[in-house]
């Protein structure tokens, strides 16, 4: 008679446990995921400008290189996040499914098509672009169009988990309470980070070769205008992040208010540290390549008064967010201000040691902000994968079978039943 094998048991991850190993893969593949997604936009905007002005076009086919060099580190890293999902969190992973088995499809079917279009982008570039520079730029922004669909699915499923909709159906799901606040922001976050990304690597550049330049002609304007995306994003993003916060205030208040005064209330106030030093590094860039020189101004001390008041008043969101948009009307009303010095900046401005160094330090920063707020946003829902839907307890419930059954290791999951009760013990 053949060997009946009995059912394996939970797994469960040694020393650092299940939910933080797909956290450091899921941290990983982001940092890489969220650059490419920026710079497949910024592609092929940059290549638009060229007019007779072979730096835009220059600035384009290296953004896209790193997009191609890196993505198949991304996918390795996106793979071996879902096969730990499917084994750690098999509930989840399959209630998920059933939950989205039409907007899956629809990503990997823009998944594709993004790859058809990025791929002769970027590796027949000068061929197509001496037949045709309108389709090649046509090519790029279809490459950005689909990865967008596939990101947007994806931030439909992590919203999910946190507001699941009241209404059944896989695009209701898909189209949950904090769906779109969460698509906008993680679209001007993919800018805050590439932009000041861009800032960072040509700051090191500079520093790198410090007298040549060839080098200096090419990395300096490329850090202005990396340094410039990665503002403009900035100035952006508390809007766009109050909008997600109301939103998840309003779906969830009881994710809200673990977020503000729960046990995760540190990563809240790191993640407002980090968007001080964002907003004070970047004035101080600006403060070192305007045009005049002198005293710093009052209004200048307001600036820092409002980003350190702002992380003070984490647990007060209504004075916190006075002084946040204090420090965006403030760091507006300098860029505007010293705007002329900005606009002539060349070499000599920006290819100095401390302008090299904060470029450097806010792109370190940016990614750093970037991780936080995907953390905070994951801890939101604990003690529950799915929030009010499956807990952790759920995951990690082992139902045992009578004698002879399969014995202490069966696992029963009926992820097509429906949803299992929500459970309110602590993970």
């Amino acid at each position: 008679m053949p060997e009946i094998l009995e059912p394996l048991g939970r797994v469960n991850f040694p020393l650092i446990g299940n939910s933080l190993v797909i956290g450091l893969f899921s941290l990983l593949h982001i940092a890489l995921a969220s650059l490419a997604v920026g710079f497949m936009i910024l592609a092929p905007i940059f290549e638009g400008i060229d007019q007779g002005n072979r730096f835009y076009a220059e600035v384009a086919h290296g953004l896209t290189r790193f997009t191609m060099v890196t993505f198949t580190a991304s996918l390795v890293l996106a793979v071996i996040m879902v096969e730990l999902f499917v084994g750690l969190f098999p509930r989840t992973n399959s209630w998920m499914f059933n939950q989205f088995r039409y907007p899956i499809y629809l990503a990997i079917g823009a998944f594709f098509l993004q790859l058809f279009c990025l791929y002769p982008y970027y590796h027949f570039w000068e061929p197509i672009r001496r037949r045709s520079p309108a389709l090649h730029r046509a090519l790029g922004f279809l490459a950005a169009f689909f990865i967008l669909v596939w990101v947007a699915v994806l931030d439909g499923m992590g919203s999910y988990m946190l507001t699941p909709a009241s209404a059944e159906g896989d695009w209701a799901n898909l189209m949950n309470p904090t769906w779109l606040p969460l698509v906008v922001h993680r679209f001007f976050g993919n800018f805050v980070f590439a932009g000041f990304a861009i800032a960072a690597y040509a700051g090191w550049m500079l520093g790198r070769g410090r007298g040549d330049p060839e080098r200096e002609a090419y990395y300096a304007p490329l850090l202005k205008i990396g340094f410039l995306i990665g503002l403009a994003a900035l100035l952006i993003q508390p809007f766009t992040g109050l909008f997600y916060a109301t939103q998840i205030r309003s779906a969830s208040p009881e994710a809200y208010a673990q977020l503000i005064r729960g046990r995760y209330q540190w990563l809240v106030y790191l993640q407002f540290v980090l968007i001080a030093f964002l907003f004070t590094g970047s004035h101080l860039i600006l403060r070192s390549i305007r045009a005049e020189r002198g005293r710093t101004l009052p209004g200048e001390w307001l600036l820092f008064g409002s980003a350190l008041l702002m992380v003070l008043f984490v647990e007060r969101p209504a004075v916190r967010r006075l002084f946040t948009f204090l420090l965006v009307g403030f760091s507006l009303f300098y860029l505007y201000r010293w705007r002329e010095g900005l606009r002539a900046a060349g070499g000599d401005q920006l290819n100095r040691s401390p302008v090299r160094r904060l470029a450097v330090w806010l792109g370190i920063v940016s990614l750093l902000t970037y991780w936080t707020m995907g953390t905070i946003r994951e801890t939101a829902r604990r003690p529950d994968t799915v929030r009010n839907v499956i807990s952790l307890y759920d995951e990690a419930r082992l139902k045992t079978a009578g004698p002879g059954a399969g014995g202490q290791g069966s696992v029963n999951i009926t992820s097509n039943a429906g949803p299992p009760a929500p459970d309110t013990r602590p993970p």
